[in-house]
């Protein structure tokens, strides 16, 4: 807890500019997306026991308070998506990761951002079938506006705090982040060396990643706004799986949809253990937690897809 608070003071005293917050709201969004997930697992895994529990659970995706978290969701996946796209981008073609051009790029995503979001978020709300959102375009539109106000809010809010210069270096905190961060990392470099793991988890991340931006958005685009989010019950599940045709399909889809996300997300969260949490015990007890939250979310996800049967 510690290192969380000591982590989050930094980031607002520390005058990094757009490259920094791209970078706060992207670790941001990637663990909301990640805890929604999780939800949606437990979620379909109850299709397994009949359309009574299924249905009867499908109230929480339709009450107000989860149509919002439904729109922070897609601002959380469209950023991290894009986001994502762009660090791709510039780690294979490094004329992109120059200083104006990546500040260029990163200008123009967030009005692309913008723009999706603010259209996509105010259909989501302003077509749900109950109120207070649905066929209330003033409502709709001040929740959009007040989730992109959110990190607008917090950065401007980090102007009025003390910079990081203002801070003195003896302090714990400064110490933490930047003396005792460098003679890590060189003692790390002395100990060992360094080996294809952490290259090969690099570069599964920005495969995985590349092909979420087009899986993960994909399915977002059919349940929120083909199918709507009113319209799936345990009879649409019926539906989609055992069709004849296609249910070989959605499965296997959403069986590669299961796999990429919760192994790319479970990599995110290592590093976010690996960035806020320095105990070794510490460490090892959350990062094993992890790792079998994942395994037993897998097994769940794929249990329900491969033997999910309408009788």
């Amino acid at each position: 807890m510690a290192a969380l608070i000591q982590t989050a003071s930094s980031v607002l005293r520390y005058r990094g500019g757009a490259g920094q917050w791209a970078w706060a709201i992207h670790r941001a969004a990637g663990l909301g997306v990640l805890a929604f997930l999780l939800l949606h697992i437990v979620d379909i895994f109850a299709a397994s026991f009949g359309p009574t529990l299924f249905n009867d659970l499908l109230f929480l995706y339709k009450a107000w308070p989860f149509r919002i978290l439904e729109v922070a969701l897609l601002f959380g996946l469209l950023y991290h998506a894009m986001n994502g796209l762009r660090i791709i981008l510039a780690d294979f073609i490094p004329m992109l990761a120059s200083r104006s051009i990546a500040r260029n790029l990163f200008y123009l995503q967030t009005v692309l951002f913008g723009i999706l979001f603010a259209i996509g978020g105010y259909i989501m709300l302003v077509t749900a079938a109950e109120p207070p959102f649905g066929n209330n375009p003033v409502f709709s539109t001040i929740v959009v506006i007040g989730v992109v106000a959110l990190p607008l809010v917090i950065s401007l809010a980090s102007s009025f705090a003390p910079s990081a210069s203002t801070i003195p270096l003896d302090t714990d905190t400064t110490r933490g982040n930047y003396q005792d961060g460098v003679a890590r990392i060189l003692q790390s470099r002395q100990r060992r060396p360094m080996n294809r793991t952490e290259l090969n988890i690099w570069l599964f991340m920005r495969i995985s990643g590349f092909l979420l931006i087009f899986v993960a958005l994909f399915h977002f685009l059919l349940m929120h706004f083909v199918y709507g989010v009113d319209n799936i019950d345990f009879g649409f599940i019926v539906a989609r799986w055992m069709d004849p045709v296609t249910g070989w399909f959605w499965r296997s889809y959403d069986l590669v949809l299961l796999i990429l996300a919760l192994v790319h997300g479970m990599f995110g969260v290592r590093y976010s253990i690996e960035d806020y949490f320095h105990n070794p015990a510490v460490k090892f007890i959350l990062t094993a937690g992890a790792v079998l939250t994942e395994i037993a979310l897998i097994i769940m996800g794929a249990f329900v897809i491969f033997t999910f049967n309408a009788a």
